[in-house]
């Protein structure tokens, strides 16, 4: 009998012994996680079942600037100087009916009725029978954040503006010097067509400059109005068939094609979102442009078109000159020219205009090449049952 006592007395203190042990490490689990809680930079609100506060860390009553006395047993939308926020759990979780609010941004007031805008997110507390006990909320001051947002906001604007601007005067500029440069081609003409073989070399050469530079001169105003015609009034994005839109690029370039015995192929071309005449325009260039670089030996350029998503991917390959792949993102720039004039003419703004009709529709545009190996061009544009932006006409 004194030996199971005994027993008994030895299991029982074993048993108290691992209890204090079980205590000891809760003890320290506690505590290291309520140094953990203060000494985060987050806010922390505990509420309970009515949404009033039970509990908030050093955080908290840093930022308002209010005792946690002064904080604890009110709700939780007086505590952020909030009432408009609803307080109890269920009201605050109303639209997150999986129990979870993540990055609500709202302002909280601070006592001395600064507001600061912070990002809050919300869970329901549960005991281990699932039912809700409270609400807990974490709140991260986003000022910084709402400040680089403003920044960026106003520079885009000032962007905007200042494209809005610059556009306007281009086209106004080059509006208005067609008509002086007219007089200048029409005069030089003229010279040309009374006195050449009149008057000496010289003179015959000189005419000859001026013929030449009114006739690019020309070009150039020409190729900028159609540059800083694009965007400049708001037009939305209408459905288009770009095979129609293939057949008007083929009689426009109908010349051309005959002339360097262009072989041109499609795949089956689709109904899109889209400008019609910017569109145009845009396979005019890329198409054209294959046909200008040619090498020596018969031209193909093929029009692929895949669908990918909300958007069609093209493709406009050929087997032409081909061109350093470093220069890539140079030839979408205005007034680069990879060529000499006296090799290729054109005004260098052919392949900007793209890019600009291709951004003005929400897509992207890109070009893979080599030299003499072909280039390809790549252009996404949006799919007929995909939103569109505006785009100007």
């Amino acid at each position: 009998m004194f030996a199971n006592l005994q027993s008994a007395y030895a299991e029982l203190a074993e048993a108290q012994f691992e209890l204090e042990q079980r205590a000891a490490e809760i003890n320290e689990a506690r505590e290291l996680f309520q140094q953990v809680v203060e000494s985060m930079s987050e806010m922390l609100f505990l509420m309970d079942r009515t949404g009033h506060v039970v509990r908030v860390n050093p955080a908290v009553v840093a930022v308002l600037q209010r005792s946690e006395a002064e904080l604890v047993g009110k709700p939780f939308a007086e505590v952020c100087g909030r009432p408009d926020i609803p307080g109890t759990p269920w009201q605050l979780l109303q639209r997150a009916p999986d129990g979870k609010l993540a990055n609500l941004d709202i302002e909280i007031r601070a006592a001395t009725g600064a507001t600061v805008p912070v990002s809050v997110s919300v869970a329901l507390v549960r005991d281990k029978r699932g039912k809700i006990t409270g609400v807990l909320a974490v709140a991260r001051d986003i000022t910084e954040r709402k400040r680089a947002e403003e920044a960026l906001a106003h520079q885009a604007a000032e962007l905007a503006r200042s494209n809005a601007e610059l556009g306007q005067f281009a086209y106004v500029a080059s509006h208005d010097l067609q008509e002086p440069l007219r007089m200048i081609a029409s005069f030089a003409q003229l010279l040309a067509k009374r006195y050449e073989g009149r008057l000496d070399a010289d003179a015959d050469e000189f005419i000859g400059y001026i013929t030449d530079g009114a006739g690019r001169m020309q070009r150039l105003i020409s190729d900028l109005l159609s540059y800083s015609r694009i965007g400049r009034t708001g037009k939305q994005l209408a459905p288009t068939d770009c095979a129609k839109v293939m057949d008007v690029v083929r009689s426009n370039l109908r010349a051309a094609i005959r002339e360097a015995q262009a072989e041109i192929t499609t795949d089956p071309l689709p109904m899109l979102l889209g400008n019609e005449t910017q569109l145009v325009q845009l396979f005019q260039n890329l198409i054209g442009n294959a046909i200008k670089f040619r090498a020596d030996r018969p031209v193909t350029v093929h029009l692929g078109a895949t669908r990918q998503g909300k958007e069609w991917c093209f493709t406009v390959r050929d087997n032409g000159i081909g061109f350093d792949p470093q220069y890539a993102d140079r030839v979408f720039m205005i007034f680069q020219r990879l060529h000499a004039r006296s090799e290729y003419p054109g005004t260098g703004i052919g392949l900007a205009i793209c890019k600009k009709i291709v951004d003005r529709h929400g897509g992207r545009i890109w070009v893979q090449s080599a030299p003499d190996n072909g280039t390809t061009f790549f252009f996404t544009l949006p799919a007929q049952d995909a939103p569109g932006p505006g785009v100007g006409g």
